[in-house]
């Protein structure tokens, strides 16, 4: 007769320069959409956890923000929370994007990981992503080898988050890293922020893509309503959301000529929380101007839905 596996759980970090695809990662691994995926900078703005439960297991996933040499309050926040991701962690993988020349915030974020030299060693992986982008598989190995130079990286593997290549091969070397012990949540819970963060994410991420260059930085979403009416039709959400920017020139553009780029928004932002949350939305967005609120640490902090009562 076979013993019964042991059930393992434990902590995982993903750390790197901004845009590596650890949010695209995260949602990968965990099967949803967790967190905004966008090609700018900084999308992600906590640490904020993805879970993975199998029977023999759970991973919870810590995505941080990007390692990024920034100034001001929201900088700051930024580099505490990529801090505090690493704080008593089982796993870290080191991401980095195969093709985009080493540079400072690479370094950066493996100096985080390297941590003071008094400190336990945090077990490393190795994550090369977005390997579809090099011309053949063959131009990863000095690259590899390279990095490898660096740090004595635990594993090393390479990915494509996008294109789901790999991913089993990743998840089954995290699994053998993790600990014997009880699961941290239940077995249908997929992140620690509640729904409206999710929510709140899809229409920034639209936002973000749809407006580009011009606004990113300065955005930030509030749900401000979520309530559910019955009709003869089948339920209906009503959900209220508000677009938060920093000068009237970003209101708009986010507005856009007679409302067409809040439409836009509000089209695409509906389309993704229907799919998921399976029933008609009906989705209000109007957008406020609070100039300079990225310099405001009570804004700052209200970013993370988990601190609201």
């Amino acid at each position: 007769m076979t013993a019964a596996r042991e059930f393992r759980s434990g902590f995982v970090s993903l750390v790197g320069r901004p845009n590596t695809g650890k949010s695209t990662l995260v949602n990968a691994l965990v099967g949803r959409k967790i967190a905004a995926v966008t090609p700018h900078p900084q999308t992600t703005r906590t640490h904020l956890l993805g879970i993975v439960s199998r029977p023999e297991g759970q991973i919870v996933l810590v995505d941080t923000p990007g390692a990024h040499r920034g100034r001001g309050p929201l900088a700051r926040a930024l580099l505490r929370s990529l801090r505090a991701g690493l704080e008593g962690r089982d796993l870290a993988l080191f991401l980095v994007d195969a093709h985009r020349a080493w540079g400072a915030e690479d370094e950066m974020a493996l100096d985080l990981l390297r941590g003071p030299a008094d400190a336990p060693a945090l077990p490393v992986f190795l994550v090369l992503n977005k390997v579809d982008l090099l011309p053949s598989p063959e131009a990863a190995l000095p690259i590899l080898e390279r990095l490898r130079a660096q740090y004595a990286f635990a594993e090393a593997i390479v990915i494509s988050a996008l294109k789901q290549r790999n991913l089993d091969r990743l998840t089954q070397l995290m699994w053998e890293r993790m600990p014997v012990g009880e699961p941290y949540f239940p077995a249908g819970q997929t992140t620690d922020q509640p729904e409206r963060f999710w929510i709140s994410e899809v229409i920034r991420e639209q936002a973000m893509l749809l407006t580009r260059e011009e606004v990113p930085h300065a955005l930030a979403v509030r749900i401000e309503g979520d309530r559910q009416r019955a009709r003869a039709a089948g339920p209906l959400r009503l959900i209220q959301a508000a677009l938060v920017c920093e000068r009237p020139g970003q209101k708009a553009i986010l507005v856009g000529k007679g409302g067409e780029m809040i439409r836009r928004i509000g089209i695409e932002s509906r389309r993704q929380l229907e799919a998921e949350l399976g029933v008609a939305v009906h989705l209000e967005l109007y957008v406020v101007v609070r100039a300079e609120w990225r310099e405001n640490p009570r804004a700052i902090a209200g970013l993370d839905f988990r601190q609201e009562g």
